[in-house]
């Protein structure tokens, strides 16, 4: 459930619309990727990430192609609807402002 449906508008005198946003966001991101990759994929594809640190040419041919393949397997595009539909609310939103 979206956290935009429950908040109100402003607390304290500040817009916590966006502040909901990215934690809707974060929520939905976490939760693909506990639900694409298994405990030990996810370990294997975040040791890739710090040995590379950050520079794909730091890993060697075999780890090069196992980091995309546990990426193909993220499903980014998934990732990108789930994100879409979560912020639908912020839109929404905006227009009962107006």
């Amino acid at each position: 459930m979206s956290l935009l449906r429950r908040a109100p508008a402003r607390i304290a005198g500040r817009r916590v619309l966006p502040w909901l946003v990215v934690l809707d966001l974060l929520r939905e991101g976490q939760a693909h990727w506990q639900e694409q990759l298994t405990k030990r994929e996810r370990s294997r594809l975040i040791g890739l990430l710090k040995d590379s640190k950050g520079v794909p040419s730091r890993l060697t041919a075999k780890d090069q192609a196992e980091f995309r393949a546990l990426t193909a397997k993220l499903d980014l595009v998934a990732l990108g609807k789930r994100a879409a539909v979560a912020g639908v609310g912020l839109r929404a939103a905006r227009k009962k402002r107006r």
